[in-house]
C-alpha cells in the first residue's frame, strides 16, 4: 500500500512539474555540482534525494533522519563520490567528479508519517567529453579522403587523353595501313597454277 501511495504522490508531482518546469545545471565530466533545495521540514523528518535517468529509473540517492545524523547513501552510490548535507535553510547533494552517468533528474523531499513529497527537481545534464583524439582522427580522414578524391579525378583524366591519343594515332594507322595495300601490286606466285579459259 505504501509503494502505491508513494507512486501516486510521485505521479502527482510529475504533472506538476510538467506544467512548472525544474532547474537545469550543466556541467562538464569531471566538475564537482551541488545541488540545493530549501529545507522544508520544520520538525525532524526523513529527507532524501532521488535521481530519475532517461530511461525512467526511479532510484533513491541518499537520505538522512535529521540535520544531525549521519547519511545513509542507497545502494550503487558511494561516500568518496555523493554527500548530502541538511542545515536550517538548505538541503543539499553534492557529487564530486561527475560524469555522463550521471545525468537526470534529481528531487529532494521528505517521509513523514508515511506521506513521501518531492519538491524542487533540479535536471543536471553534464556534458560529453570532446575529445581531441576523435576530432584529430576526423581531420586525418577528411585530408585523407579529399586527397584520395583528388588523386582518382587526375588519374581519370590521364587515362582519358591516353585513350584520346592512342585513338587518333589507331585512326591514322588504319588510314596508312588502306593506303599500303593499295601501292603494291601483286606478284605472281611460282607455287600457283594459273588457268584461263576463253
Amino acid at each position: 500500500m505504501m509503494n502505491f501511495t508513494f507512486r501516486a504522490a510521485l505521479l502527482c508531482t510529475f504533472s506538476f512539474f510538467s506544467v512548472s518546469g525544474f532547474l537545469t545545471v550543466e556541467a562538464q565530466p569531471g566538475e564537482e555540482v551541488t545541488l540545493m533545495c530549501n529545507n522544508f521540514t520544520i520538525s525532524p523528518s526523513n529527507v532524501f534525494w532521488y535521481r530519475l535517468t532517461s530511461g525512467a529509473n526511479f532510484s533513491c540517492v541518499s537520505s538522512m533522519s535529521s540535520s544531525a545524523t549521519n547519511v545513509l547513501l542507497c545502494e550503487g552510490f558511494h561516500k568518496d563520490k555523493f554527500d548530502m548535507t541538511s542545515n536550517i535553510t538548505n538541503l543539499s547533494l553534492n557529487i564530486k567528479t561527475v560524469d555522463v552517468s550521471d545525468s537526470g533528474l534529481y528531487f529532494c523531499g521528505c517521509c513523514k508519517e508515511g506521506f513521501s513529497a518531492l519538491v524542487s527537481p533540479t535536471y543536471l545534464k553534464v556534458q560529453e567529453k570532446s575529445d581531441e583524439n576523435t576530432n584529430l582522427m576526423v581531420v586525418i580522414l577528411g585530408g585523407l579522403t579529399l586527397f584520395l578524391v583528388m588523386l582518382v579525378i587526375g588519374l581519370m583524366v590521364k587515362i582519358r587523353k591516353l585513350q584520346k591519343g592512342t585513338f587518333e594515332n589507331l585512326l591514322d594507322l588504319s588510314y596508312f595501313m588502306t593506303f599500303a595495300k593499295r601501292g603494291g601490286r601483286r606478284e605472281m606466285e611460282p607455287t600457283v597454277v594459273y588457268a584461263a579459259t576463253r
